[in-house]
C-alpha cells in the first residue's frame, strides 16, 4: 500500500510495553535473517522510520535489547506500533531500497537523525517558462528542474551562482509565480517586453536592480528578450552539465577588451566574476567526471550464493536482474543493456532528484569496499 509523503511533525505517540512485548514475538517468528529492509509504523499506519540489514532478523531484534532514553534504536521503539519489512536479494540492494523508501515517505526519525559532518549546499535550476538559478540546502528542492552539487564551500558557491547570473542574465531573485496582495494569493506571471501578461491579477513589481545594472533581463517587471533568456539558461545548463564553457570565455574576451580600452575598474570587476564562474565550472566538470566512472555492471552475490547484476550508469542503478543462466536469458540482458547504456541517457542529462542522493550511495559503497570493485566490468566487456 502507498502512502503519502507526509513529514511528521511534533513528537509522535508511544507505544506501551505489552504492544513493544507483541512486536519482539512478531520478528522472532516471522523474520529471517536476510538482506532487506524494514519500516516502523505510527498508530495511524505512518512510517516513522526506515532501515536496512544484511541480517534483518538480528537488527530488528537489537531493538528490544536497546536500553536508555538517549539511545537511538529505543527512542525508535518506543514509537513504533508496528514492524513491515521485506528481503532484497543483496546487502547493496539493501541500502538502495532503503534510500528510496526514505526518500519516498520522509520518516519523522530519518530526518531528524541525520547529522552532515559539513555544510552543503547545491545549485539548482528552476522550470517554467522563466527558469532561474538558486543555491539550495538538499537534494529535494521541490522548486529545482535540475541539480548539481553538493558544494562544500557555500559561501563561495553562492559568490559562484551570482556571479553566472551576472554574466548571462539569468535571475537569481526568489521571486515566484504567484505574489501575495493584501491578504490574497494573485498571479503574478513572469513576462518579456512585447509578450502581453493576463490581465487578471496583474501586479506589476516596483522595480528591479539587477536590471537597472545590467546583468539581469528583468522578467519580474516585463523587460528583456524571451528567445535571448531561453539562450542564456540553456548555456547555463550546459555548462553545469559539463558540455560548454562559453559563459568562461565571454567573460575572459569581456575582460580583455576592457583592459585594452583603459577601463580597469570594469575590468577588475570582470576579473572577479570570472574567476568565481570559473570556479564553479571546474567543480561541475570534476563531478560529471566522477559521474562517468560509475558506469558499469557490478555482479553481487546473494546470501544464497545466487548472483545479481546491477546495471549502474552514470552513478545510478537502472536495473536490477538475477545473472543469465540460459542463452535466452543472455540475449534478454543484451537488450536490456543496448537500452541502459546505449546512446542518450534515457533519464536525461539532469540528475533526477532522489538520484542524486543515490549517485553518493553508489561511490560510497564502492569507496568503504574497495574489493567489490573487482566485480564490476564495463558494459562493453560484459557483452563480450
Amino acid at each position: 500500500m502507498t502512502e503519502p509523503t507526509v513529514r511528521l511533525h511534533g513528537r509522535p505517540p508511544q507505544s506501551t510495553p505489552a504492544q513493544r512485548k507483541q512486536l519482539r514475538a512478531l520478528v522472532r517468528e516471522s523474520v529471517q535473517n536476510r538482506p532487506g529492509v524494514y519500516r516502523m509504523l505510527g498508530p495511524t499506519g505512518l512510517v516513522i522510520y526506515v532501515g536496512q540489514s544484511r541480517v534483518l532478523r538480528t537488527r530488528l531484534l537489537s531493538y528490544f535489547r536497546a536500553k536508555g532514553r538517549r539511545n537511538k534504536a529505543a527512542r525508535i521503539l518506543r514509537h513504533a506500533f508496528h514492524i513491515e519489512w521485506e528481503y532484497t536479494n543483496t546487502e547493496f540492494g539493501a541500502l538502495l531500497r532503503e534510500l528510496r523508501l526514505i526518500k519516498q515517505y520522509r520518516p519523522h526519525f530519518n530526518s531528524m537523525m541525520v547529522a552532515d559532518d559539513w555544510p552543503r549546499a547545491y545549485v539548482a535550476v528552476t522550470g517554467g517558462a522563466v527558469p532561474g538559478l538558486r543555491v539550495v540546502p538538499r537534494s529535494d528542492d521541490p522548486q529545482a528542474e535540475a541539480l548539481f552539487g553538493p558544494f562544500r564551500r557555500v559561501a563561495q558557491l553562492r559568490d559562484a551562482v551570482r556571479a553566472l547570473a551576472e554574466a548571462t542574465g539569468l535571475r537569481d531573485c526568489l521571486i515566484e509565480e504567484t505574489v501575495r496582495v493584501t491578504g490574497s494569493t494573485r498571479t503574478l506571471p513572469l513576462w518579456f517586453a512585447g509578450e502581453r501578461p493576463q490581465a487578471r491579477g496583474r501586479t506589476r513589481a516596483p522595480g528591479c536592480l539587477r536590471h537597472d545594472l545590467g546583468t539581469c533581463a528583468g522578467p519580474c517587471i516585463g523587460a528583456g528578450d524571451a528567445a535571448g533568456y531561453r539562450a542564456a539558461a540553456h548555456e547555463v545548463r550546459d555548462l553545469l552539465e559539463g558540455r560548454s564553457d562559453a559563459p568562461v570565455r565571454r567573460l575572459e574576451d569581456a575582460m580583455q577588451q576592457a583592459a585594452e580600452s583603459l577601463a580597469f575598474e570594469q575590468a577588475r570587476v570582470l576579473r572577479d566574476r570570472l574567476a568565481l564562474v570559473r570556479w564553479l565550472h571546474d567543480r561541475v566538470q570534476h563531478f560529471h567526471a566522477n559521474m562517468e566512472r560509475l558506469t558499469f555492471v557490478y555482479r553481487s552475490a546473494g546470501p544464497d550464493e545466487r548472483e545479481w547484476l546491477y546495471l549502474v550508469r552514470r552513478g545510478t542503478v537502472r536495473a536490477e536482474l538475477p545473472a543469465p543462466q540460459t542463452p535466452e536469458e543472455h540475449a534478454a540482458l543484451e537488450q536490456l543493456m543496448q537500452r541502459v547504456f546505449s546512446g542518450p541517457d534515457a533519464q536525461g542529462a539532469d540528475i533526477p532528484t532522489h538520484d542524486l542522493d543515490e549517485f553518493y550511495l553508489v561511490a560510497s559503497w564502492f569507496r568503504r569496499r574497495p574489493l567489490e570493485k573487482r566485480r564490476t566490468a564495463a558494459p562493453s566487456r560484459v557483452r563480450s
